[in-house]
């Protein structure tokens, strides 16, 4: 059955029912009480017991009217809703891709300026970590890595050797050929420390003309050696400035790490063995 012919069905059912029910009551209520049958036949009406039942039927239908205008008018609109809504879904699913593809271009974005932050604070770390005259580490890189060499020889109590170097009559040199030959010297001797070492090995300049080396791995006797080799590889150069051709040598003290050392013990044994290289004469390695 098509739709209208089930509300036109729907229509004369409550018509005949509200017929039934309110001519029944107002029938009753107009005589005073009296019941009837179980059909509905009326067994006594007054004369003016019918212009109020008629009026009454007349307003269960109107109501009932009114009410399925209503829902139709709701049914009307939930459909064209509806339709709307089927209409509306492609645009919403276009602006919702949109959406998407603006967020994922800008995480691009945040990720590769992130990538490019982190570069920057390398560089920047790098810097701070770096000598700018001779290009090794300084004073700050060496105290980070004393600090990590330390902690990894007193957890696993592999060798660490360290040496602390010192041009010899360096303040002569600035005195009698100037700071631009001082410089000269301070970059060919840092040059010449680092060439070498391992890539395990540390080397930087400590301040002024001192500078000092970490070996980890390395004892006693194979850092001694090592730096024997680079004290006479320094004499025999010559650090060239202009007309200037000049010599130069340098005295080193070196110390093991013992057990209950901490860096800074270490370090003032290294400085007391440098202090007896200068004593017996400059140009020579001590270890104490």
């Amino acid at each position: 059955m098509k739709t209208p012919n089930m509300i036109r069905l729907l229509e004369m059912s409550i018509h005949a029912f509200a017929l039934a029910v309110v001519w029944r009551g107002a029938s009753a209520m107009m005589t005073g009480g009296v019941s009837t049958e179980s059909l509905g036949i009326i067994q006594s009406i007054e004369p003016f017991a019918i212009p109020v039942a008629i009026l009454a039927i007349i307003g269960s239908v109107a109501a009932s009217q009114l009410g399925l205008r209503r829902w139709r008018k709701a049914s009307g609109g939930s459909h064209r809703e509806s339709v709307e809504l089927v209409h509306e879904t492609p645009r919403l699913d276009q602006q919702h891709e949109k959406i998407i593809k603006d967020l994922r271009k800008k995480l691009t974005e945040l990720d590769q300026e992130n990538s490019r932050l982190n570069l920057v604070l390398q560089e920047k770390n790098a810097c701070l970590l770096q000598d700018t005259l001779t290009g090794i580490g300084n004073r700050l890189a060496y105290e980070e890595r004393l600090q990590q060499e330390f902690r990894r020889w007193n957890r696993f109590g592999n060798p660490l050797t360290m040496l602390i170097w010192d041009i010899d009559h360096f303040k002569q040199i600035n005195d009698q050929y100037g700071h631009a030959m001082g410089d000269v010297v301070l970059r060919g001797i840092a040059k010449l420390l680092a060439r070498r070492i391992r890539s395990t090995d540390f080397v930087a300049r400590f301040g002024g003309e001192e500078f000092v080396m970490l070996l980890p791995g390395a004892d006693a006797e194979a850092a001694l050696q090592l730096a024997d080799q680079i004290r006479l590889d320094i004499a025999e150069s010559r650090f060239e400035n202009t007309d200037i051709n000049l010599p130069v040598t340098i005295s080193c003290g070196l110390t093991r790490f013992q057990a209950g050392d901490s860096p800074q013990s270490a370090f003032a044994r290294a400085d007391r063995a440098l202090y007896q290289s200068k004593q017996a004469g400059r140009n020579c390695c001590t270890t104490c």
